[in-house]
């Protein structure tokens, strides 16, 4: 059973990063600290229904109140002015004893967390006639910083608006202050110029719902953790292919129409009637008056998203006899993700017409939770203006899931593989007897033509051999299949470059794999596909022109590296880029990189092992050069070199495949050593 972490959720709100980390069961929630209390009751509601709690539990894990008092908040003993405004809210313990006495001496692992944005937003500014820079919510990121500072953390997720990194309040950016708390206590984050590179959608990780939002992950200088390894491990989560849209998200659930004449009653004006008896929690209509469903309905049919902006203000001018500045109305579109859910959706739904010109309403407070990732049985507590604020200030969860999920990763790798910036210390290493050094290992390296693996592990003493439809150019034919490695499995042996008929003596101890990646790596996801079909669902895309057999291609690709990971060896690893198998197979045991093991390069690579533990790393050093096209986009130079320097597409793909020194030693090494510590393997 895999470890699970201690966490600390700040700014809290209704739940969205809990519920996002709570769904990996990876995390073990400490404390929620939010001081809004429907968003209060909300997030203990589900932590009692969906997770599990008791009620005192729940009440005592979510905490109702201002993180600003940070003394008071870690050690109770509260003021008469606290006292008042949240005692009755809150466990007496916390009360009398603070957060400090819930932690109860455990280590606190990670802390989360998203100062409210409104005053970071370029929208919220562009509305203040000072642009927010009296606004005392610029510098809630100092009670972050100090709640980080108090319970050390190894790692924190600081989660905001993109007009964060250009906010001034005091005529400073208010990134670069962020940057300098935290390193004055000691914290590690992406510098102003790097965050610009932090920015995520949330659509990138299967929300309906294109949100962007920096990701400032921060890792404690002392822990030995490469912050660039959280980033890196985020960006591998991303989804490939089509981004899930409001029609997938919102397509199959009851419809309403608009009512002939609106009914008044004291529980408010209904101008809406469900069609059918299917009835869901929140998925009510909202209010609208007869003047806005008779704009509803022509904005939607008129396509009037794809107005210029002074057709739309004259629009508006035209309906309601006033001016403005900015556009009023918009539409969700069937076949897009839905463009951000804000809070201010507790005012009204303009900017949020439903896509069916027939039902002429906004969206649904249940709507709403959906776009942003809540589960159907996720319920949201208050009035409705009080749902659609908690929800359009929450973290999506999907988003929030592989944020935590990316934590996991790095901080599993940190565990179990004692990750360090210096070399493995020799009490660490496994320590075999001498009896056990005398078995040969049988190992075949499957799809190798450079070698490097199979000289690694002929350097060590064992019976290795390398396999590939390509002749070798490591130099050693007689350890060298040139044939098809199923084969050769299936035979134990074959025919070797140099002609002569090997037959192993029992049986294969250990496989190394390199499946070709040509067609299972996201990046030749583009050459699927007809350029000019890209917006079309894919099963009405045509193949590419210059590749009309490449999904063909894809799936023997597949089909192969199955075949290999299945192989009947006791003992398998199996090398592949970030691809299309983490779907079709399984997400892989480990992401590692050459310059874990001394090799200054970058190369992502994931190994998906079978009876084998993941790799130390050897040797972290930097992670080498890196080039930047015209496109803007970043590429290591070896990488690039590669590309640029080979003389035609076979050199290309050799060069670009081949294993770097550090990590073919390191796989010789520690799996032959595992091995032979193995009692199973004699």
């Amino acid at each position: 059973m895999k470890k699970k972490y201690n966490v600390i959720d700040l700014f809290a709100g209704c739940g969205g990063l809990s519920e996002g980390f709570l769904q990996s069961k990876r995390f073990n929630f400490l404390a929620h600290v939010e001081w809004e209390m429907p968003m209060v009751e909300t997030l203990r509601n589900n932590l009692v229904k969906r997770w599990g709690y008791n009620k005192n539990d729940a009440e005592k894990a979510v905490i109702r109140f201002d993180v600003q008092k940070t003394d008071e908040l870690f050690k109770g003993n509260w003021s008469e002015e606290s006292i008042n405004d949240y005692a009755k809210d809150n466990n007496s313990l916390i009360v009398e004893q603070g957060m400090d006495a819930l932690i109860n001496g455990k280590t606190v692992d990670v802390i989360i967390g998203g100062p409210p944005c409104q005053a970071y937003s370029i929208a919220g500014r562009a509305q203040s006639p000072n642009s927010m820079k009296d606004d005392y919510r610029n510098y809630l990121f100092e009670s972050f910083v100090k709640v980080v500072d108090h319970y050390k953390p190894k790692v924190f997720v600081f989660e905001n608006v993109p007009g964060i990194l250009s906010a001034k309040p005091g005529d400073k950016l208010v990134i670069d202050r962020i940057y300098q708390a935290f390193d004055n206590i000691g914290y590690e984050i992406r510098n102003s110029k790097m965050l610009k590179k932090a920015v995520y959608s949330s659509a990138d990780f299967g929300t309906p719902q294109e949100r962007r939002r920096v990701i400032i992950f921060g890792v404690r200088k002392d822990a030995n953790i490469k912050l660039e390894s959280f980033y890196e491990t985020l960006d591998e989560l991303k989804i490939s292919g089509k981004k899930k849209t409001v029609r997938d998200a919102l397509g199959n659930l009851p419809k309403f129409e608009p009512l002939d004449k609106e009914i008044k009653n004291t529980k408010g004006n209904i101008s809406h009637k469900l069609i059918g008896n299917k009835k869901i929690l929140d998925h009510e209509a909202r209010y609208i008056n007869k003047r806005d469903i008779d704009v509803f309905k022509k904005w939607v049919s008129n396509n009037m998203n794809s107005y210029s902006t002074e057709e739309k203000l004259n629009f508006y001018k035209t309906v309601t006899g006033k001016a403005t500045n900015h556009n009023k109305y918009r539409s969700l579109e069937w076949d897009k993700p839905s463009p951000t859910i804000v809070s201010h959706l507790y005012k009204d739904g303009l900017m949020f017409i439903h896509p069916d010109e027939k039902q002429a309403r906004s969206i649904t407070v249940r709507e709403a939770g959906i776009l942003q990732g809540f589960p159907m049985d996720f319920e949201f507590l208050g009035s409705n203006a009080y749902k659609f604020k908690m929800i359009g200030n929450a973290v999506p969860v999907q988003l929030a899931n592989n944020i935590s999920l990316a934590i996991a990763n790095v901080l599993d790798n940190d565990n179990k593989n004692n990750i360090s910036c210096t070399k493995l210390k020799d009490d660490k290493k496994i320590k075999t007897d001498k009896k056990k050094r005398t078995k040969v290992l049988n190992v075949l390296i499957a799809c190798e033509e450079s070698q490097r693996v199979c000289c690694e592990f002929r350097k060590l003493g064992h019976n290795a051999y390398s396999c590939d439809l390509l002749k070798c150019s490591g130099g050693h034919p007689e350890w060298h299949f040139n044939m098809d490695v199923l084969e050769v499995i299936k035979n134990k042996g074959g025919t070797l470059e140099n002609g002569e008929q090997v037959k192993i003596d029992g049986k294969w101890d250990l496989m190394i794999a390199h499946p070709p990646c040509t067609y299972l790596a996201v990046s030749g996801a583009k050459w699927y596909y007809h350029p000019e079909d890209k917006n079309l669902p894919i099963e009405e895309r045509r193949p590419h022109p210059r590749f009309p057999n490449r999904a063909k291609d894809r799936e023997d690709g597949a089909n192969f590296f199955m075949a290999l990971a299945t192989a009947d060896i006791e003992h398998i690893a199996v090398e592949n880029p970030i691809g299309i198998m983490s779907k079709r197979y399984r997400k892989p045991d480990q992401i590692v990189q050459p310059y874990w093991f001394g090799d200054p390069f970058s190369k992502t690579t994931c190994l998906w092992l079978k009876n084998l533990s993941p790799l130390k790393p050897t040797n972290i050093v930097d992670k080498g050069e890196y080039v930047e096209l015209k496109s803007g986009k970043r590429l290591p130079k070896w990488y690039s070199d590669a590309l640029t320097q080979a003389k035609n597409a076979d050199e290309r793909r050799t060069l670009r495949s081949k294993t770097f020194p550090g990590f073919a030693k390191a796989m010789a090494e520690q799996w032959s050593e595992e091995l032979l510590n193995n009692e199973n393997i004699y």
